[in-house]
């Protein structure tokens, strides 16, 4: 007998702003096409290191209302297409050597791969870039003047060499 391999997800990157429910959206009709599951990514900044438990444990829930909040506003989109949709929260920090966006883009590429995503929808503002993680790179596809991009995990071209 034979175990069947874990169908691959689609991630949707979920900022808060205006072209949430676009992506949203998009990733819902990928996901409802491919008859794969729906994953909701949410990048948050982690604050900065605290020595106090408490402080830092109020924090952290703020943060996590804050994630759970900006993803309630793209719920009813997989709620109306009967699709599930599981939210995780994409923890980043500030980084003096790369912009915002960068660090965050890096962290969204990780959690992309982490949960084994075959497709990852994210907003124009949020490019994901092409990185190496093990035997797949992640290629950037650009979607035209859209304010959403595409991306899909692609093998390595050494692997198809070997």
């Amino acid at each position: 007998m034979t175990a069947l391999a874990p169908r691959r997800c689609v991630a949707a990157v979920i900022t808060d702003g205006p072209e949430a429910v676009t992506v949203a959206c998009y990733a819902v009709r990928l996901a409802a096409e491919e008859d794969r599951p729906l994953v909701l990514l949410v990048p948050v900044l982690r604050s900065a290191f605290t020595s106090d438990a408490v402080i830092a444990a109020r924090v952290r829930r703020e943060a996590l209302r804050e994630a759970e909040a900006v993803a309630a506003r793209t719920t009813p989109a997989p709620e109306s297409a009967g699709i599930p949709a599981r939210v995780e929260v994409v923890w980043h920090r500030r980084c003096s050597f790369h912009r915002a966006h960068q660090v965050r883009a890096i962290a969204v590429a990780h959690a992309a791969h982490t949960i084994g995503a075959a497709v990852v929808v994210t907003p124009a503002e949020v490019p994901v870039p092409t990185v190496r993680h093990g035997t797949e790179v992640v290629l950037v596809a650009e979607a035209g003047g859209s304010m959403f991009r595409v991306h899909r995990p692609a093998r390595s071209r050494r692997l198809a060499q070997l």
